[in-house]
């Protein structure tokens, strides 16, 4: 019993000062640590400075009595048991305070072995409501750590995990940092205000920061109380608790996670730095993976951008078309609401749609006059021929329906495969205008740029025909919104 209940710590509340000192030297008997307050206003303050597992409190007493101190507990720390204490008993009595949240009753002269039997089973069935806790917890946990690893986008998996951190800790706001390429300490995203980029600069969280890297470990540091190192502020008063975790992989620091409770609710737990620590450790090696992912893709986008490039090389008239494609599919992309995954992937599709050109003969591509048939068959071959170049690249795994069917009519007489329609891949149909309106307004070698007003008027003839209706209505509003720019 004694070794269970060693860093257990009771408040007893009484107004009579005797009954606390007996209550308090009995309990520490039996292993527990005790504190006590002599009015309900005490006991506020007591609470709020000290980690408390149980308050076995008197109802009647001047000022703040043990109702309105139960009623103040359950809003500021909802778990906390609570077992009330009375020399006046009545039925109604009882029932207001377990109606409020009490654990327990007793009514004095009470016997202190059933004091002690209480209090411990209180604790007990506290301790198993927070095993639960942690388990339900955890089960979400393992459907939040799925869902961090189903994406690549940096910004979406910072904004993601924040969230989540913010949400499983009950917190008022929090922040990321990462080390830059310079291994200075970076804010990439910080919540809303008050707690925004201006606030996690303040010296004491920067100061934490640095001792969580240099010690590897979490730390918790609450107001008013002595912090760990001198070297740490004093917390903003308005700042009740503050938790900060490095952000590790099995090999290194990458970042650190920065939350925060506002005055007047309770402190950080060990539970809440455990499934925090949970949380971070899953996300850190999400977001490392994330970056080798990002980086790994970014040098096949330079190998195939040269592709674009040597394709722009070899016809002197399109130099520029591939990446000015890519701006009016990135811009029409999101006028039609895509964002996300999808906004990236029409912005890749417009940036290599032509990169089948490569294969095409050099004199095709730069005559002057118009293609024979034969000639034409061979320009028609290039979509099908850049999916290829691109198919045993599985970053670009997606572009390909895009890239093989951006040359596909409506009405289903365009090529490679003759699609028509919902049939042909969205992303493909947005491909279609802003690659027909950027080449009618370049010049070509076998005629000269087309006007703007020209170019809108082919595009509002060909709606049904060549181009999906409702997507060539959406360019139509694109370019009429940037001509006012």
């Amino acid at each position: 019993m004694l070794d269970a209940n060693k860093e257990k710590q009771v408040l007893v509340v009484d107004d009579e000062k005797s009954i606390c000192e007996i209550v308090k030297a009995y309990l520490q008997k039996n292993g527990y640590s005790v504190f006590q307050a002599l009015s309900g206003e005490k006991a506020v303050e007591i609470i709020k400075e000290n980690k408390i597992d149980l308050v076995l409190t008197d109802i009647k007493m001047p000022g703040m009595n043990g109702v309105d101190l139960l009623k103040w507990i359950k809003k500021y720390n909802n778990s906390l048991p609570v077992i009330m204490t009375t020399g006046f008993p009545t039925l109604d009595t009882a029932i207001e305070a377990l109606k409020l949240g009490a654990y327990d009753y007793l009514t004095k002269p009470f016997h202190l072995e059933e004091v002690v039997e209480k209090i411990s089973r209180a604790i007990q069935t506290r301790q198993l409501e927070e095993d639960n806790l942690l388990f339900s917890k955890l089960v979400s946990l393992h459907e939040v750590t799925k869902e961090l690893s189903s994406t690549h986008i940096l910004d979406e998996l910072y904004n993601r995990f924040l969230n989540y951190s913010i949400k499983v800790s009950r917190s008022n706001g929090g922040s990321l940092l990462f080390f830059d390429e310079s291994l200075q300490l970076k804010i990439v995203l910080a919540s809303s205000e008050p707690y925004n980029e201006t606030f996690w600069q303040l010296p004491v969280f920067g100061a934490a920061s640095r001792r969580a890297i240099d010690k590897g470990e979490s730390l918790i540091i609450d107001s008013g109380k002595e912090c760990i190192s001198k070297e740490i502020p004093q917390l903003p008063e308005f700042i009740q608790s503050y938790i900060v975790f490095p952000l590790k992989t099995p090999k290194k620091i990458i970042g650190i996670l920065n939350l925060v409770r506002a005055q007047n609710t309770v402190s950080f737990s060990k539970l809440d730095l455990e499934l925090i620590n949970v949380l971070a450790s899953q996300a850190s090696i999400s977001i490392e993976n994330a970056r080798l992912y990002q980086n790994i893709r970014e040098n096949y986008l330079k190998t195939v951008r040269g592709f674009a490039l040597a394709v722009e090389a070899k016809d002197k008239y399109t130099h520029g078309h591939s990446e000015n494609v890519m701006k009016f599919t990135v811009v029409l992309a999101k006028h039609l609401g895509l964002e996300g995954k999808d906004i990236e992937q029409i912005k890749y599709a417009g940036l290599l749609h032509d990169v089948g050109k490569i294969g095409v003969d050099e004199a095709i591509l730069n005559k002057p006059g118009k293609l024979t048939p034969k000639e034409f068959d061979q320009i028609k071959k290039h979509p099908e021929l850049g999916s290829r170049i691109l198919e045993n690249v599985p970053f670009f795994e997606s572009l390909l329906p895009l890239i093989k069917h951006h040359h596909e009519f409506y009405n289903g007489n365009g090529y490679p495969s003759g699609l028509a329609g919902e049939d042909i891949p969205y992303g493909a149909r947005i491909l279609s205008v802003a690659d027909a309106f950027e080449a009618m307004t370049s010049n070509r070698p076998y005629r000269k740029s087309l006007s703007h007003e020209v170019a809108v008027n082919i595009i509002k003839k060909e709606k049904g025909k060549q181009f999906d209706p409702e997507i060539a209505e959406a360019f139509l509003e694109v370019v009429k919104a940037l001509d006012k720019l």
